[in-house]
C-alpha cells in the first residue's frame, strides 16, 4: 500500500478491543481478496473486511463496533445492525448516497466557527442511521447506528453539548468549543488498534530479511506477546478490585520487564525430542541448568 508509511511491512486487518486486544485478524493478499462470507452479503471489498472479522462477534449482545472512514459504508451499518452490532465509523462523503450534509466548500461552512455541527437521521430498511459533520481543522463527518450530536439523556436534567479544548492559533491560546456525543464516543473507543501498534512498535522483534513469511511470522510473535500481556495487567487489575483476595502491593510488570521474564521462562524449559519415530508416550519436561540471569542477558 504506497500511502503507509512503512510500504515493505506487512499489512493486517485487527479486531480489537478498547484496550488493545486483538481477538481476530487477517493479513492483506491484495486489492483482489474480495471473499464473501456465506450467507452475508457483498458489500464491497473494504467492508467485507468488517463482516469477515466480525464473525467472532456475538449478534445481539449489544455490542458496538468502530472503524474509520476506510471502511465505513451505510450498507455495512444496515448489516450490523440487522445482526444487533451496532456500529460507528467516519465515512467519507461520496459514500453517503444523496448526503444533505454540506459539503466543505459551502458558505455555511466556510463562515461556521470551530465546533459547529449538523446532523441527518434516516431510515434504511428498518434500521434508524445517523450521519454527523462537525467542523473541526477541517471537517468530519460520521455515520452511526446508536448515537448522534445529543449527549445520552441523564436523570439531572436536559442533557447539554460537552466541551472540549482547542487551541486557537489566532488568539494563541486554548479555546472551548463544542463537542457533539458522536465525537466523544469515537474518540473513547476507537483507539485499540492504534494502542496494540504502538505496543508492539516499542519493544518488536527487530529482523533484516527480504523473506515475507519470516517477517509475518515475529510480527504474530510480538501480537501474541502484547495480547499476554494486555492479559496479564486485566488479571491484575481485575485481583486488586476482587474484595475476597488479600490486598498486597505487587509490582506490575512494564512491557519490557515482562517480555524478559517471558525469554526466561521459555529459554528455561525444553521438551525432549525422541530419537526415532514418535511414539505415543507422552513428552516429559526437563529443566536444564540455565539460571534466569543467564536467559536474561541472552534474551537482551
Amino acid at each position: 500500500m504506497p500511502n503507509k508509511p512503512h510500504k515493505s511491512g506487512v499489512k493486517l486487518f485487527v479486531l480489537c478491543d478498547s484496550h488493545g486486544y486483538s481477538y481476530r485478524f487477517e493479513i492483506f493478499n491484495g486489492a483482489g481478496n474480495n471473499v464473501v462470507v456465506p450467507g452475508a452479503p457483498d458489500l464491497g471489498a473494504t467492508a467485507n473486511v468488517v463482516v469477515r472479522l466480525s464473525q467472532t462477534i456475538p449478534d445481539f449482545v449489544h455490542h458496538i463496533v468502530y472503524f474509520d472512514n476506510f471502511y465505513t459504508t451505510l450498507p455495512l451499518l444496515v448489516y450490523l445492525r440487522a445482526r444487533g452490532i451496532y456500529s460507528l465509523g467516519t465515512v467519507r462523503a461520496n459514500r453517503l448516497p444523496n448526503c444533505k450534509l454540506p459539503s466543505d466548500k459551502d458558505p455555511e461552512m466556510t463562515k461556521a466557527a470551530r465546533g459547529y455541527s449538523t446532523e441527518y437521521a434516516a431510515t434504511a430498511y428498518g434500521i434508524d442511521l445517523s450521519t454527523v459533520l462537525w467542523k473541526d481543522t477541517r471537517c468530519v463527518r460520521l455515520a452511526s447506528t446508536y448515537v448522534g450530536i445529543t449527549p445520552f439523556s441523564r436523570s439531572t436534567g436536559v442533557p447539554e453539548i460537552a466541551k472540549i479544548s482547542r487551541y486557537n492559533r489566532q488568539e494563541k491560546k486554548y479555546v472551548n468549543v463544542d463537542c457533539p456525543q458522536i465525537i466523544r464516543e469515537y474518540n473513547a473507543h476507537m483507539g485499540g488498534v492504534d494502542l496494540m501498534d504502538g505496543l508492539m512498535g516499542r519493544y518488536k522483534i527487530t529482523l533484516k530479511t527480504r523473506d515475507v513469511m519470516t517477517r509475518i511470522f515475529y510480527h504474530l510473535v510480538d501480537m501474541t506477546i502484547t495480547n499476554a500481556y494486555i492479559l496479564y495487567k486485566r488479571a491484575n487489575f481485575e485481583k486488586q478490585k476482587d474484595p475476597s483476595q488479600p490486598k498486597t502491593e505487587e509490582h506490575l510488570l512494564s512491557l519490557p520487564e515482562f517480555r524478559l521474564d517471558l525469554a526466561a521462562a521459555l529459554c528455561a524449559y525444553t521438551k525432549k525430542r525422541p530419537v526415532g519415530r514418535p511414539s505415543t508416550a507422552p513428552e516429559e519436561l526437563e529443566q536444564p541448568s540455565v539460571s534466569g540471569q543467564r536467559a536474561r542477558s541472552a534474551t537482551g
